[in-house]
């Protein structure tokens, strides 16, 4: 498929998980932007820092320091990750997620030529608690529960609304589990790889787990990143829909647990924590990926297992020359 060329891309949330792989894609990818700009409220102090031309701390939900800093950028093109996932301040929440959008879709409007907006939501949206197998497509109706999967929500539908109002060209997408590398302990698999290595570090007596009987849709985070550009970098217009970023098929997360614990390569204990466990827990829940393939042709490589044993190798690496950052 035809790419369109970018000479200046934005990047927020940039510090985070996801951000991080996808400054990785965008100085690597053959139809990459002639620059990147990558911007967080904290910068990290590792190699990531010197592939970019311009690493800032930017808070978007201040509409002056958001506007200044998108003047001096002047970006083509903006992936938007930046949030907050997980707080005790309902106000924290709707600053992170919803302000700070707001801030730089009102930017957008103003500039003879708008830049392309990615608005990037969560599966958290769609607020499944209860049922047994359940296949997702962007039509269901949203019902999440949570302030984060709310605020996501108001993020997405203020982006879309705000887009067709001012013709500033936005996409939207939900990506659903996302693993592999740099992921951070508060999400599995993520959360089992840790403990194993705490585990193996006499940090810990057992792997602590919840449910592992049910299914989930996972999508290695380099993957997710490739759909993301995808979206950004066609040059058949994608804008003012929204896509599912997920494989299509579900694992069992106590196959997971058990790869997890093989890999340590040695007899791990394991522990149900009833702290873990859910009053109700859908059993199997896959995301619906068909209108991403169609628009942009991607569909993920990196198997499960291939994400994990990777993981496991950049979080022993990660041992040996100390923690770095962890975030969405």
């Amino acid at each position: 498929m035809t790419a369109r060329r970018f000479e200046t891309v934005l990047v927020t949330g940039a510090a985070g998980f996801v951000g991080r792989h996808l400054l990785r894609h965008l100085c690597r990818a053959e139809d990459g932007p002639g620059r990147v700009v990558a911007w967080d409220l904290r910068v990290p102090d590792d190699s990531d820092a010197a592939r970019v031309a311009d690493w800032r701390r930017v808070d978007f939900a201040d509409a002056g320091q958001a506007a200044q800093a998108l003047d001096e950028a002047a970006p083509n093109a903006v992936l938007h990750l930046a949030g907050l996932a997980r707080s005790d301040d309902l106000q924290a929440y709707f600053r992170a997620n919803v302000t700070a959008c707001r801030n730089l879709l009102a930017w957008a409007a103003e500039q003879a030529d708008p830049p392309r907006v990615l608005v990037v939501g969560s599966a958290a949206q769609y607020g499944i608690t209860r049922g047994g197998e359940e296949v997702m497509a962007e039509s269901r109706p949203l019902a999440s529960r949570s302030p984060y999967g709310v605020t996501k929500t108001m993020q997405e539908r203020w982006a879309l609304l705000a887009g067709e109002a001012t013709g500033v060209p936005v996409v939207a997408v939900r990506p659903f589990n996302i693993m592999g590398p740099g992921q951070p302990p508060t999400l599995v698999p993520g959360a089992f790889l840790h403990q194993v290595r705490d585990v193996l570090a006499g940090r810990q007596e057992a792997v602590r787990v919840g449910n592992v009987e049910t299914c989930r849709d996972f999508t290695d985070v380099r993957d997710v990143v490739a759909a993301l550009w995808s979206l950004v970098a066609a040059e058949a217009p994608a804008e003012g829909a929204v896509y599912n970023i997920a494989s299509g098929e579900a694992v069992r997360i106590g196959d997971m647990l058990q790869f997890c614990l093989d890999l340590a390569g040695t007899e791990v204990a394991v522990k149900v924590d009833k702290r873990r466990l859910r009053a109700h827990d859908v059993s199997v829940i896959v995301g619906d990926a068909s209108r991403l393939r169609k628009a942009v042709g991607w569909r993920p490589h990196i198997p499960w297992r291939t994400s994990l044993e990777d993981a496991w190798a950049d979080l022993r690496a990660a041992a040996v020359s100390g923690d770095r950052p962890e975030g969405r």
